[in-house]
């Protein structure tokens, strides 16, 4: 679960016993991970069952549709909050804990990768998962980072489909898709000029 290390190599070793009482205390160890304390968690059970839907023995894009909309609730959230890598400090703002971190980056670089492999032929998840891409657009705040996440996630959901999709009417709504959000990332990801006072 964790390291402990002294601050110099002069120092003695820690007392591994002092720091197996703290982190049992505050780890909570059970039979699996659960989506209260790991949001990777109930995205993978989300997508795992949108991806099944897809199978071709399934055959069920209404299912993996409704997903992607549960999902995109999920990374509107994730969207505004902070993420990645805590580092826990002590009184004296010193760095005593690292707590590695899923980035807004891997999330959505998950998803795309899913998605992309598993339901980059059928028209309607494709713009199911546009849908949440501009969802997540709409939440953000002006000239946000994250908004460059969501162009490229939308230019590697265009790849995808553009490779799989055979109906040209079909492709047709995926660009249209793509570049009516790539249009709306561009007019929010330009800063204003502040006026001087």
């Amino acid at each position: 679960l964790g390291w402990v290390w002294t601050r110099s190599p002069d120092e003695p070793r820690p007392n591994a016993e002092s720091f197996e009482a703290a982190v049992l205390s505050d780890v909570r160890i059970g039979f699996e991970r659960t989506v209260e304390q790991d949001i990777g968690f109930g995205i993978r059970q989300q997508t795992d069952i949108a991806c099944k839907a897809l199978s071709p023995a399934v055959n069920d894009p209404y299912t993996a549709v409704q997903a992607l909309d549960h999902l995109s609730v999920v990374y509107c959230d994730l969207a505004v909050r902070p993420l990645g890598t805590k580092v826990l400090t002590d009184p004296v703002s010193k760095g005593r804990v690292v707590l590695p971190g899923g980035t807004f980056h891997d999330y959505v670089r998950f998803i795309s990768a899913a998605f992309g492999r598993y339901g980059s032929s059928d028209v309607i998840v494709m713009l199911a998962l546009l849908r949440l891409f501009q969802n997540c657009v709409e939440v953000l705040p002006a000239s946000s980072d994250r908004l460059a996440v969501l162009d490229q996630a939308a230019a590697t959901a265009l790849a995808d489909a553009e490779r799989s999709i055979p109906r040209p009417t079909d492709l047709e709504r995926i660009r249209a898709g793509v570049m009516s959000l790539r249009s709306t990332i561009n007019s929010r990801s330009e800063r204003k000029p502040t006026s001087a006072s």
